[in-house]
């Protein structure tokens, strides 16, 4: 038997926001169940989200109030359509009418596709950018990753280790060098 699942998604905590105007809706449309999720749709990672789709079966239909309620990412979004027509279900979006896989309507497919296709061409260009980002900063002489230690500080620390009249914790506040460091660089030291 197929079921009429809801699922809607509002993007905070604060009270203003309620789920009441899509929750009138999908109950309107005959869900008999609705799954809710209180949290940014940027995250696919999402507890009732991940929960609908694991209950899913063959002939079930999931209807959302529009697009941005199921996702944000146009890859989340395919994703989460191939999950849906994986299990066997359909989906179908209130306000996105264009968005209907319950009777394989080429047009939607073909929507869904020119989506995934502008996702993938922004991803890369995304990428890109970053990568000459990148290219620009380090020919300003911006250095990435994490600073070096200070060689002198590090000697200094084992300096004061080697004598004997302080706690590593008195180094480490003393020097700046963390423990970890102080007792690598000790044990660097004793094999070398």
């Amino acid at each position: 038997m197929s079921r009429q699942i809801g699922y809607m998604r509002i993007s905070t905590n604060k009270e203003e926001q309620k789920f009441d105007r899509q929750e009138a809706q999908l109950k309107a449309l005959g869900c008999q169940v609705i799954f809710a999720d209180r949290m940014s749709g940027a995250k696919r990672d999402r507890p009732e989200l991940n929960k609908m789709l694991s209950e899913l079966q063959a002939g079930d239909t999931v209807h959302i109030v529009a697009i941005d309620r199921l996702s944000r990412s146009t890859k989340d979004l395919l994703e989460i359509v191939e999950a849906i027509k994986t299990a066997g279900a359909s989906l179908k979006s209130i306000n996105d009418t264009w968005l209907d896989t319950t009777s394989n309507n080429p047009m939607s497919d073909f929507l869904l596709t020119v989506m995934g296709a502008l996702g993938q061409m922004e991803r890369q260009m995304i990428q890109q950018r970053v990568r000459e980002g990148v290219k620009v900063a380090q020919a300003k002489g911006v250095t990435f990753g994490r600073p070096k230690k200070n060689k002198n500080k590090v000697a200094y620390a084992i300096e004061l280790y080697n004598t004997g009249q302080h706690t590593v914790k008195e180094i480490t506040d003393i020097t700046g060098v963390s423990k970890a460091t102080l007792y690598r660089k000790i044990k660097e030291e004793q094999t070398a």
